[in-house]
């Protein structure tokens, strides 16, 4: 397997490695902020220190300092893991990126179920978990006025 092609667990705690995937996000997180339609997109004001500082996991598509697609995942109340991020950089979209690191993150960590949101406007996002079999949980707007909706799915949910 080429080595773009591998998931591997990324140390956001080295600055090289923090900083591709900050570069990564703001890249994404720009286009869904497009899709979405707004100019003051929450996930574009984080850091790469921030990053850095994270206790998620990271997981990552590409060098470790150079990712193409990465996913965040972190612990969360009701279910054992929510993927507070999968991003995918612009100029590797349309790739199947995003799917290998979704198949890989409810192999891997899905047995008590997932949790990921995004903007309901973000048609491809939706699609993608659509596709694998994540179900709505529940829709909801953020203090700022973007429509949202929260996807369960896992070897717990639909999707496992």
């Amino acid at each position: 397997m080429r080595r773009e092609h591998e998931v591997r667990r990324l140390d956001q705690a080295e600055p090289a490695v923090a900083g591709g995937i900050w570069r990564v996000m703001q890249a994404a997180y720009a286009v869904e902020a497009a899709l979405l339609g707004v100019e003051d997109f929450a996930p574009l004001r984080r850091t790469a220190a921030e990053v850095a500082g994270s206790a998620s996991v990271f997981l990552g598509l590409g060098g470790a300092s150079d990712p193409v697609a990465v996913a965040e995942l972190e612990t969360a109340e009701d279910v054992k893991v929510n993927i507070a991020s999968l991003v995918v950089s612009p100029a590797q979209f349309r790739r199947g990126h995003a799917t290998r690191l979704l198949r890989h993150v409810v192999e891997v960590y899905g047995e008590g179920g997932l949790t990921v949101s995004t903007g309901r406007a973000n048609t491809p996002a939706v699609r993608l978990y659509e596709r694998h079999g994540f179900q709505v949980q529940r829709y909801w707007e953020t203090p700022c006025g973007i429509a949202m909706v929260t996807f369960f799915g896992g070897s717990a949910g639909a999707g496992g």
